[in-house]
């Protein structure tokens, strides 16, 4: 297309025929509010908050006649009502902004709606609608009748379907009884032909959402719900509201804050016992590393309670197990509330909306707290907590509301606030499963080992064998009384069967105690087992993959040369100018075709024989040929410096592909925790030194070092505090366990973690015995 096709006509040879705004037409504005509110459970709660928003003190849901087909659904408030001109010009403007520039209310609430849709949720419920309401110091009230399925026609415009507003003396006759009711002021929404079937299971839902509707952790006041559903059923009709006691009785309360100062606390209590942890207030940037100096989420307070489903006490009442989950089946879960009212979809009850993925990560970690499990292991599921987020528009204007109502928008303020919650989470999990074994070792002391409990069995049985001998013996020795005759010594006897008793006890409880020990190594055995066969499995993989990627990536750079000497020589079609290019692209995949068979190479290596033999070796040998298989990529991809030592033996006693495991571990983590400091400061440092009987291998490097107060948790399996930018643990949180698995249990020496360093980044030492073998060797040379 040429040039002066894109130019405008000069103005002179342009006539104005008309000016026009866009219009919408009225079925297309109609689908769009159906679309935005995605059941009818939905749309009445838009209703409610509409009434919480105008001031009410009281909103009632009647339904009437259900099953018919003069079905009725009639929500009333005492609210303030509405005047004709905020009906013309605010309720009938559909995205009308009055409450985003209003954003508190006569009774200083803060309103809860914002985009002007949630009357359209009339639309969603029933084909006809009345609105009726009055002032407090009106002569007379309003009434507007809506037919929904006049903006069902295509031709007709939005703005082209008008609607009577009548001026009533007064609204004071109930539409389901007819009798005269006092009305002072408030709305009333009459719906009739309801577009939905309203069975006992969606009236159990509406009622179970109005109940999580607002906050049972901080609830208003002044602001009630009632349903009658006209079924007289119990279960489903009167005030709705949750229990306070309720949460008493749980095991664990957990309250944690970022405040206006940017920092994090958490407090983790009990009415059940005097224990408590307290994390004090620390700065966000240095409680956690990977999302910004500041959380974009704003102050907050995330608040849970724990519940392990058993039976529990509150003061004097007893809440039976049966009570315990009734409670739980409606209530579970995380929420988010935002000035007392609840953001959908976070946290519903049947698992949806599970926005921290705790069913997920139980599902991969299952055990109890109080099992044989490793430190860290255990993980709070889904069905045990009752928690929520409170927010407030006024401070966390970053977390705004999707179009439909059905969650806060993705961004970088959700994200930090997925950071916040689950890091809160993972404090409780560790505190509660520490608490849960100490308090194990405490009401129940063990043996250290099942050999012990099995001796003291044996031991018991021969002393109540040789008891039971004695027993039979002196029953052979019948004795004579005072006149001479014979007679039988109960007293003795007695006494005898007593101590007897007493050691068969001590048996069976011995021996019970033994089958637990017995039990309990099995299954750590099993799981031992089960640990070693996923590592064969990697190893396995590991050394197809290198068999494999060697040849793969050998043939790759022959290939690639052969293209550079014999075809892009010999093609007379290329323009100059294109060669560079080309010989710069072949260059790169010879490049990393390269560094590819490296690689390759090196974890075919890790895995041969040699390496899975128990030896001594120089630490430092090691050491540097792990840097030197990564070199290429951590110094012209990543831009990450070294220093090594360059002299020393430093002999030690155990299995090479450890230590290159190690190493491996320790190099990812460090080059993860330099990704967001500058090119020219990416570095990693590591210092060998021998004293006496031990080696101290010391690393670290210049990234952002630890989250404050996880100095040890790092070690414990499945922490991580690698998260992707959505504020989702994405490391495994095993790296480190395997590490200190190898240090502690197959060299015999310690790992610490250091939170900063002088490089600025985190620090791990560790200390293992120092071999003499390798010494005698070289010196007998």
């Amino acid at each position: 297309m040429s040039e002066s096709t894109n130019q405008a006509p000069p103005s002179d040879e342009r006539t104005l025929i008309d000016s026009r705004p866009f219009s919408v037409s009225a079925r297309v504005a109609m689908q769009l509010g159906r679309e935005s509110i995605s059941s009818p459970v939905t749309a009445i709660l838009e209703l409610v908050k509409n009434a919480y928003d105008a001031d009410a003190t009281l909103v009632r849901i009647r339904f009437h006649g259900l099953g018919g087909s003069g079905a009725r659904l009639v929500i009333e408030d005492d609210g303030r009502g509405m005047t004709v001109d905020d009906l013309r010009n605010h309720w009938m403007v559909i995205g009308t902004a009055n409450k985003a520039k209003t954003r508190k209310t006569n009774k200083g609430r803060v309103q809860t709606g914002e985009k002007g849709l949630g009357r359209l949720g009339l639309d969603r419920l029933c084909a006809r609608t009345r609105v009726q309401s009055i002032t407090a110091r009106s002569n007379g009230g309003l009434e507007l009748e809506v037919d929904w399925r006049r903006y069902e026609q295509a031709e007709s415009r939005l703005e082209e379907v008008r609607h009577e507003i009548f001026g009533v003396p007064n609204i004071s006759q109930d539409p389901l009884t007819k009798a005269r009711v006092k009305f002072p002021h408030g709305m009333r929404l009459i719906l009739d032909e309801l577009k939905d079937e309203w069975t006992k299971e969606s009236l159990a839902e509406l009622r179970a959402e109005l109940s999580l509707l607002v906050s049972p952790f901080s609830a208003p006041n002044d602001f009630h719900i009632e349903l009658d559903t006209a079924l007289a059923d119990e279960s489903l009709d009167g005030a709705v509201s949750v229990p306070p006691f309720v949460l008493e009785a749980a095991n664990w309360k957990v309250v944690a804050t970022i405040d206006v100062q940017d920092a994090v606390e958490i407090t983790m209590t009990s009415s059940q016992h005097d224990t408590e942890y307290h994390q004090k207030p620390v700065p966000w940037d240095e409680w956690q590393k990977s999302n910004g100096s500041k959380p974009f989420c704003g102050p907050m307070r995330f608040e849970f309670y724990y519940f392990p489903r058993k039976e529990a006490s509150v003061g004097e009442q007893t809440l039976r197990r049966t009570d315990v989950s009734q409670f739980l089946n409606t209530n579970q879960g995380v929420r988010i509330y935002r000035d007392g009212f609840r953001v959908k979809p976070y946290g519903q009850p049947n698992g949806d909306g599970d926005w921290l993925q705790l069913a997920f990560k139980k599902s991969r970690s299952p055990g109890g707290a109080a099992q044989d499990s490793p430190p860290g292991s255990w993980r709070l599921a889904y069905h045990q907590v009752v928690g929520a987020v409170f927010l407030t528009l006024e401070r966390n204007p970053a977390l705004s509301d999707q179009t439909n109502r059905e969650g806060l928008l993705e961004g970088q303020a959700f994200s930090h606030l997925r950071v916040f919650a689950n890091k809160v989470v993972r404090f409780f999990e560790l505190k509660n499963q520490e608490f849960e074994k100490a308090k194990k070792r405490a009401d129940k002391p063990v043996e250290a080992d099942a050999e012990k409990r099995a001796k003291a069995s044996a031991e018991a049985t021969d002393v109540a064998l040789k008891q039971l001998s004695g027993f039979v013996q002196l029953l052979q020795q019948p004795t004579k009384d005072s006149h001479g005759d014979a007679t039988s010594l109960p007293e003795e006897m007695n006494k005898l069967l007593l101590a007897t008793q007493q050691s068969l006890e001590k048996v069976k409880s011995a021996a019970a105690e033994s089958a637990e020990a017995m039990s309990a190594e099995r299954a750590k055995v099993e799981q031992q087992k089960n640990m070693l066969s996923n590592l064969a499995s990697l190893g396995i993989l590991a050394a197809s993959f290198g068999h494999e990627s060697v040849d793969w990536a050998g043939n790759i750079v022959k290939f690639a040369e052969r293209i550079d000497d014999d075809v892009i020589s010999k093609a007379w079609w290329l323009e100059a100018p294109e060669l560079p290019g080309i010989k710069k692209t072949l260059g790169f995949l010879v490049s990393e075709s390269r560094k590819l068979r490296k690689f390759a190479k090196f974890t075919l290596g890790n895995v041969s024989r040699e390496k899975r033999t128990k030896d001594t070796f120089c630490v430092r040998g090691v050491l540097v040929s792990v840097f030197n298989a990564f070199k290429e990529v951590m110094e012209d991809e990543k831009k990450i410096q070294s220093e090594l030592p360059v002299m020393g033996d430093f002999p030690v006693e155990g299995y090479p592909m450890d230590w290159e495991s190690i190493f491996v571990n320790l190099i990812l983590n460090s080059a993860w925790a330099v990704e967001g400091t500058p090119p020219d400061k990416r570095k990693i440092r590591v210092q060998i030194s021998a004293s006496g009987s031990d080696i101290t291998i010391q690393f670290e490097d210049s990234g952002r070092g630890l989250e404050a107060g996880t100095e040890d948790a790092i070690f414990q399996p499945t922490f991580t505090t690698k998260r992707n930018q959505r504020g989702e643990d994405i490391g495994t949180g095993l790296g480190l366990t395997i590490v200190k698995s190898f240090v502690e249990v197959n060299t015999g020496g310690t790992i610490v973690a250091k939170a900063h360093g002088e490089l600025g980044g985190a620090v791990l030492t560790i200390r293992v015995p120092r071999s003499n073998k390798l010494i005698k060797q070289k010196s007998s040379k």
